[in-house]
């Protein structure tokens, strides 16, 4: 039978730690100078981790005395999924805390460190995690948890991972490079295309050697952010990544499928390319349509292939391919605009389109007379409306677009009642 000693024990502590929280909600409210309210917040860092090493010597004991009240290894009965579904913990946290709860038991250092608030939990994880790599690679947790714990006074617990790794190299380097041929099979990338906006959504995994590799790449291509970008950081990467994927297909290095290169097709008629009213959208690869606009950006430099069709849809004449803009054109302009010609823009010429000042279609010529340089982003603005227009002395300017109003096509009228 316990005595009243230890019944009352646990509410005395509690009631203790609530008169604690309370005082330092009252200090928060006070105006304290702001060198004694850094001393308040220092200390209160330390003892909320002592606290959280007494919360997880607790949630030890609560896992030994309900695994060994259990008639069986029924995992909906462990103190994990007592956790997650008490207090509402999403798995991972239940199962983290219940895990280094099971590893401070062989790790007095940390326990130690962690019982007089020098270290957080997140620290004494890494260890205990960094320690059973250690174990399962066939070394010693003597020799890896003292390191691990002095290096943990001077480390956020990221660092101290990455630390941690180099300690794992040096004790056996076959582990670690069986773990990275183990994360390399996780891999994967999924691409699915949205059925309602014809966009794509793009997710998946990369070990950090194919992770690093694209993300070195993407910056690569963005270069410094200048000050008038208004793209976020997740558009300009995802702009980083489309340029990738353009600089490739335009390189003319992939492996040829079906007797050409690997490139983007759309399918238009020429009341579309003109942007007459009425004309239907065109078609990118694989049926999903998009506007006239869209078109006529995309075919500024683009091969054009016209094809004669029939009545029923057939084709009864394909001509010669053109393309905008030649090789020798491309490096006089390279050689003249040096770089984007839009206002304040220096992307190089590798980085921009050979764009018509007057639409192809509309009778645009295809001369260095009547050609500029724009990169992707500014060539997207001038088919938004806006226009360049070349002074005497070579610079360009940027005119903005004139408001106007709607455009009506034809009217498209309901079939007469039988």
């Amino acid at each position: 039978m316990r005595s009243d000693g230890a019944v009352e024990l646990p509410t005395a502590a509690l009631d203790t730690l609530q008169e604690g929280v309370d005082g330092l909600h009252s200090c928060a409210d006070l105006d304290l100078p702001t060198e004694q309210l850094a001393e308040l917040v220092s200390a209160t860092l330390t003892l909320r981790n002592q606290l959280d090493a007494a919360l997880t010597g607790l949630v030890g004991r609560l896992d030994e005395q309900m695994r060994s009240e259990q008639d069986s290894n029924d995992p909906s009965l462990s103190c994990a999924a007592w956790l997650r579904e008490e207090h509402h913990l999403n798995s991972s946290t239940a199962w983290g805390q219940v895990r280094l709860a099971r590893q401070l038991r062989d790790l007095p250092r940390t326990r130690v460190a962690f019982a007089a608030g020098l270290i957080s939990a997140q620290h004494a994880m890494v260890v205990g995690r960094t320690v059973d790599r250690v174990v399962m690679g066939g070394g010693r947790a003597a020799d890896a948890e003292p390191a691990l714990i002095r290096e943990a006074f001077e480390r956020s617990p990221s660092d101290l991972l990455r630390w941690g790794r180099h300690l794992r190299h040096q004790l056996n380097p076959d582990e670690l490079a069986d773990e990275e041929e183990e994360e390399h099979r996780r891999r994967w990338l999924h691409l699915t295309q949205n059925p309602w906006d014809g966009g794509y959504d793009l997710e998946g995994h990369l070990d950090a050697e194919c992770g690093t590799r694209l993300k070195v790449a993407i910056q690569g291509v963005l270069g410094p952010r200048r000050k008038d970008d208004e793209r976020s950081p997740a558009q300009r990467r995802a702009d980083g990544l489309d340029e990738l994927v353009k600089r490739v297909l335009d390189s003319g290095e992939l492996p040829i499928r079906g007797g050409q290169r690997p490139h983007i097709t759309v399918t238009a008629t020429l009341e579309t390319l003109r942007g007459d009213p009425g004309a239907p959208a065109a078609e990118l690869d694989w049926g999903w349509p998009i506007s006239g606009a869209a078109l006529r950006r995309i075919a500024c430099d683009a091969e054009l292939t016209p094809i004669l069709l029939g009545a029923d849809g057939n084709p009864l004449w394909a001509g010669r391919t053109r393309r905008t803009s030649s090789r020798r054109m491309r490096r006089a302009l390279a050689q003249r605009d040096r770089h984007c010609v839009w206002e304040r823009c220096d992307r190089p010429p590798d980085w921009c389109a050979g764009h018509h000042r007057h639409l192809w279609v509309e009778g645009g010529r295809t001369n260095v007379d009547e050609m500029n340089l724009l990169c992707r982003l500014h060539h997207g603005k001038y088919h938004r409306g806006y226009r360049l227009r070349r002074l005497p002395d070579g610079r360009v300017e940027e005119v903005p677009p004139e408001p106007r109003g709607p455009v009506f096509g034809p009217a498209i009228h309901a079939p007469p009642a039988a």
